[in-house]
């Protein structure tokens, strides 16, 4: 998860290089599409990709789905989904994860692992629904992804699929991360 926090986080100072100056909160200032897939295959910071994801949501959904760009670039564009919290987007990243998780491509596999953390940071009454199968998969990654996502979203129904693949979980890292997605998940009671 650091890495998909780390790619989140390099994502906007190159779009304001690219676009010439600080981001604005006016909508009349959407970037372009080139402007953003620039950015995203740049890097840049989190409090500039939390004030771009407002106005190019659909640009980062547009990006993130274009399979002639690079695997970076739609990494980068699902992670940055995250801050984007509007129906749509939250949506789009529910239906990208359900369609992509049968695939065994390793694109498929990371962008999977892009998506669910950025579903998981927005939370929501599907993640555990949407996210929770992707403990099964055959890479301990997407595991590991997995359930730091169910942790980011704190929803108390996460605890049983979480339990049920720590009694199973072979890897270490998966099994820490899920001990600590479960100690999110049950501090709320």
């Amino acid at each position: 998860m650091t890495a998909a926090i780390i790619h989140i986080g390099c994502f906007l100072s190159a779009l304001v290089a690219a676009d010439g100056g600080a981001p604005s909160n006016d909508r009349a200032k959407t970037p372009t599409r080139a402007t953003v897939e620039a950015a995203l295959a740049k890097g840049g910071s989190p409090a500039d990709l939390q004030r771009w994801a407002a106005t190019a949501d659909g640009l980062l959904i547009e990006a993130a789905v274009d399979g002639a760009a690079t695997e970076t670039v739609r990494g980068r564009a699902l992670a940055a989904l995250a801050y984007a919290r509007t129906p749509r987007v939250h949506g789009f990243l529910e239906n990208f994860i359900v369609e992509k998780t049968p695939s065994s491509a390793a694109t498929d596999r990371l962008l999977v692992r892009r998506a669910a953390v950025a579903l998981g940071w927005q939370g929501g009454p599907r993640v555990t629904e949407v996210i929770a199968p992707l403990l099964e998969s055959a890479d301990a990654e997407v595991r590991l992804d997995a359930a730091a996502a169910l942790g980011l979203g704190r929803a108390r129904e996460a605890e049983a699929p979480l339990r049920a693949r720590l009694a199973v979980e072979t890897d270490a890292a998966v099994k820490r991360q899920i001990e600590g997605a479960l100690k999110a998940v049950t501090a709320s009671r």
